[in-house]
């Protein structure tokens, strides 16, 4: 069995190999063999993450449980508007592929704490989500809260803060300040969708289920 530091090691290396393999996918010269070749293994790679997340999750429990989002108007996927806010553009681009497959095509992003703090304070149009990484340059997650709150610019959105495991001591400090919610790296997709479609007020998606059944069932054959 591996420890929490091995575990995300090895789920780093995954989540580059899907990000490189999804981004060769948008090569047009790719022949119909390579591309099936290139799906079937993003299909075994989003497996075997969400496996490795999960197991991480079990070795390292955080002290603190995520709050209940607060009762808000329900807002549909394609209208709501989510600030990314992360340094590495690696996690970047992975993230905002994961928010598009959820069905959301209002994303910002936001390269550093600074960057994160100024579009939420400039926004014409309140965010309804703001995923924010911990560690970012300039401001760090929690000081980019904390501006926007002091400035009474976050405007009712949900903050989600983006965390590693070796932060999670951390999240009591976060929920204390008032962020509404965390997830940790690596992101487990579908916890993020759940998070995601809670903030908006909207019901579980019920195909969730379904595709960890047919994953599971699957892996079993």
């Amino acid at each position: 069995m591996l420890d929490p530091k091995e575990l995300k090691v090895v789920i780093s290396t995954l989540t580059k190999r899907r990000a490189w393999i999804k981004k060769s996918l948008e090569d047009t010269s790719l022949t119909p063999a390579a591309r099936k070749e290139h799906g079937d293994t993003l299909a075994l790679l989003d497996s075997s993450i969400q496996k490795l997340a999960g197991a991480a999750r079990v070795t390292h429990k955080p002290a603190a449980k995520s709050p209940a989002p607060p009762m808000m108007k329900t807002i549909p996927l394609e209208r709501a508007r989510v600030l990314v806010a992360e340094d590495n553009e690696e996690s970047i681009n992975l993230l905002v592929d994961i928010l598009k497959d959820i069905g959301l095509k209002a994303i910002d992003v936001a390269s550093d704490g600074i960057q994160a703090f100024d579009q939420i304070k400039k926004a014409e149009e309140p965010f309804n989500i703001i995923l924010c990484d911990w560690e970012m340059p300039e401001l760090s997650g929690i000081e980019v809260h904390s501006k926007a709150k002091a400035s009474n610019t976050l405007r009712g959105a949900h903050f989600i803060m983006v965390t590693a495991l070796s932060e999670a001591a951390n999240i009591k400090k976060a929920v204390q300040q008032g962020v509404n919610d965390y997830i940790i790296k690596p992101i487990d997709m579908d916890v993020l969708e759940e998070k995601i479609r809670a903030a908006l007020g909207l019901p579980p998606d019920k195909t969730t289920g379904e595709k960890a059944e047919t994953a599971g069932s699957a892996d079993s054959a």
